[in-house]
């Protein structure tokens, strides 16, 4: 039995307001898959990711000081 044939079964036996959240699930899904396509551009990544390079300097500090030192400048908590 090929999984189709499961599936159908599957449905056949379910009320039908829960047959209508499997199918809004299965939309879902294919809605994804239409607005990501499985074939990725790596070139593309990679010139993304070299643009951004120097945008944050390297000052050696966490990520959480960092923030802590900004929320001081912008709101003068200290």
């Amino acid at each position: 039995m090929s999984i189709l044939e499961k599936t159908i079964h599957l449905l056949s036996e379910l009320p039908e307001n829960q047959i209508e959240v499997v199918y809004h699930y299965i939309q879902f899904l294919t809605t994804k898959q239409r607005k990501f396509p499985k074939k990725s551009n790596h070139s593309e990544k990679e010139k993304a990711l070299s643009e951004l390079k120097g945008c944050v300097p390297d000052t050696g500090k966490s990520l959480e000081e960092y923030r802590e030192e900004r929320m001081r400048e912008r709101y003068g908590v200290y």
